[in-house]
């Protein structure tokens, strides 16, 4: 994927806003909405979207299970899968978990495909 490849991903922004300079949908472009894809991803359940039952990861039902050493693993390896299917311009590099007073934070490390940019994203998962 090139620079203009990238450049030339475009969508609605996520979450849903309006411009406040148009009065329109709000709209996102590039790495951005590549990131907005990835968010959107993480955050949405499968079979969450009547029309789109595939949409998403399994990750959010595991969250409350018990953290017996494989579970980080588990949920892992559903974003990379989810990931791998559903936003093919990014390549997963290292996903880590944080927990804080009882809130879980996915660290999400990847890169652009064909680009050497590496990018962050936290995801608060519960």
């Amino acid at each position: 994927m090139s620079q203009s490849s990238i450049a030339a991903v475009r969508g609605p922004a996520y979450p849903f806003a309006i411009d406040p300079e148009t009065g329109g949908v709000a709209w996102s472009n590039g790495k951005r909405k590549l990131a907005d894809n990835v968010r959107l991803i993480l955050t949405t359940r499968t079979g969450e979207r009547p029309m789109a039952r595939d949409f998403g990861t399994p990750i959010h039902s595991l969250v409350h299970e018990p953290n017996e050493g494989g579970l980080a693993r588990l949920i892992a390896r559903h974003v990379r899968e989810g990931l791998m299917q559903l936003e093919p311009r990014i390549i997963v590099s290292d996903i880590t978990f944080h927990q804080d007073n009882g809130e879980l934070t996915l660290e999400l490390t990847y890169q652009l495909a064909d680009d050497a940019r590496t990018e962050i994203m936290l995801v608060q998962l519960g």
